[in-house]
């Protein structure tokens, strides 16, 4: 149960978002390198637009953590129950 409790490392998305900026990185660079003018915008819209996802997937998590822990005025609260109804069988 105490395991439960323990928060989960989560960084595959973040290791893979940096492999895959440093990756467009070096082909940004060999493509000004070998003046390819056309590689290296296109690299330059991938890495914002992997950067751009990243961090929307990011803020949404926040928003819905913190959505979570907002005490409201229903924290806590049971629903009641249906109303049972009697019938004569």
């Amino acid at each position: 149960m105490a395991a439960d409790l323990v928060p989960k490392s989560r960084t595959f998305s973040k290791r893979l978002v940096i492999a895959c900026v440093a990756l467009a990185w070096v082909a940004l660079f060999y493509s000004i390198y070998a003046a390819q003018a056309s590689v290296a915008v296109a690299g330059f819209s991938f890495i914002a637009t992997i950067a751009a996802g990243y961090m929307g997937i990011g803020h949404m998590d926040l928003r819905q953590l913190l959505t979570a822990l907002k005490q409201g005025a229903d924290y806590g609260a049971v629903p009641e129950p249906p109303p049972i109804e009697m019938r004569d069988a």
